[in-house]
């Protein structure tokens, strides 16, 4: 792990940098356990029962466009009935993925569109991981994926935007990690055509073409984010008509201020997460955090960033029922936290006696 190199050097400068991204590790990790045990934490677990949630809503959407109606009328119609704020233009989903599986003929392509997605990701996941840090951490990587991806393939699931944006942007990522940057740009844009909350991503992306001056990505990213504006602009001009004077607005709207403990809530969407105590997953979101901040590659920076952006963001922004969100960053995490193993032995040996870390060298001096 060459980016680490500079830390497990046998001097007091390399033990003393190893010490402090210690002390950093433990201090954030034990800070997001003790969230867990406070009464003051945000979380969808704490949140009180809504009824029928956005599942309900979209399955609703896609019955009635498969039956031949407009998504923006449909839309229209499903969100006044079950109560939802439409008095914003960000209540509105953009058409991906409601509408393309209204328009296919089964159900079940969708769910092999977005199976096939997952499946890539898991290859070039195993392909980036084998290469740069052997197959044990590879294999970690795919098995703590298969709980982020498993929604994939749990039918009703797959009408969540943030799954398909979730999936493509680790996608991304891994392609660049894999030196296919051209792919990797294609699923970055195409994660935010299906949610427009893949943007911190994207901007991520663009200022490493920007700073690293890669000028080909660049142009590539402008041309996506040219096309998604046009996209966009489009759907904003098929919502205004539909707002009304009537329509009602969330009461506090969307800075909610939730802090590490909807960042937790938000960590948990991963299947073997949700079935644990929360206080696990705080210790899971500290692992994943060690494990990118010392990724320094085409892919770990990307991850790293991204990650970083959306623990800010989330910590900001976001109601105790938007849980989900936490979608779109499961696979980015389950892809960090792989590197948790290496990453802490090679930094205990970093901060070990000089004796201990180069053995080898003392005995033989003696």
């Amino acid at each position: 792990m060459a980016d680490l190199a500079p830390m497990v050097e046998s001097n007091s400068a390399g033990r003393f940098r190893a010490r402090l991204v210690l002390a950093m590790f433990l201090a954030a990790t034990s800070f997001f356990i003790a969230i867990t045990f406070s009464p003051l934490k945000s979380g969808f677990a704490d949140a009180p029962d809504r009824g029928p949630g956005d599942v309900q809503l979209y399955r609703a959407e896609v019955g009635r466009i498969h039956g031949g109606q407009s998504y923006y009328d449909v839309a229209a119609a499903e969100l006044r009935q079950r109560g939802y704020p439409t008095r914003s233009i960000f209540n509105w989903r953009t058409p991906l993925p409601v509408w393309l599986i209204g328009v296919l003929p089964e159900f079940s392509l969708a769910n092999a569109m977005l199976g096939a997605f997952a499946f890539a990701l898991l290859c070039f996941s195993f392909h980036l991981l084998a290469d740069e840090a052997g197959l044990k951490q590879a294999m970690l990587a795919v098995l703590l994926l298969s709980g982020a991806l498993m929604p994939c393939v749990l039918g009703e699931l797959v009408v969540m935007s943030e799954l398909w944006s979730g999936v493509l942007i680790a996608l991304s990522a891994a392609c660049f990690g894999v030196r296919r940057p051209a792919l990797g740009v294609l699923a970055g844009v195409a994660a935010l055509f299906f949610r427009e909350l893949a943007a911190p991503y994207c901007l991520v992306c663009v200022v490493l073409a920007v700073s690293g001056r890669n000028y080909r990505e660049l142009a590539q990213w402008s041309l996506g984010l040219a096309a998604y504006g046009i996209f966009f602009a489009l759907h904003v001009l098929q919502v205004l008509p539909r707002i009304t004077p009537d329509d009602i607005a969330h009461a506090n709207g969307w800075i909610c201020l939730g802090g590490a403990g909807f960042l937790i809530s938000t960590v948990q969407m991963n299947a073997y997460l949700l079935l644990l105590p929360q206080w696990v997953t705080a210790i899971y979101l500290g692992c994943a955090l060690l494990g990118c901040a010392t990724w320094n590659t085409p892919a770990g920076r990307r991850i790293g960033l991204a990650i970083a952006a959306y623990s800010i963001a989330f910590s900001l922004v976001g109601h105790d029922f938007n849980q989900y969100w936490g979608s779109l960053t499961a696979p980015l995490l389950c892809l960090a936290a792989s590197r948790f193993p290496s990453t802490i032995r090679q930094l205990c040996r970093a901060v070990a006696p000089a004796p201990w870390t180069g053995r080898g060298r003392f005995l033989a001096s003696q």
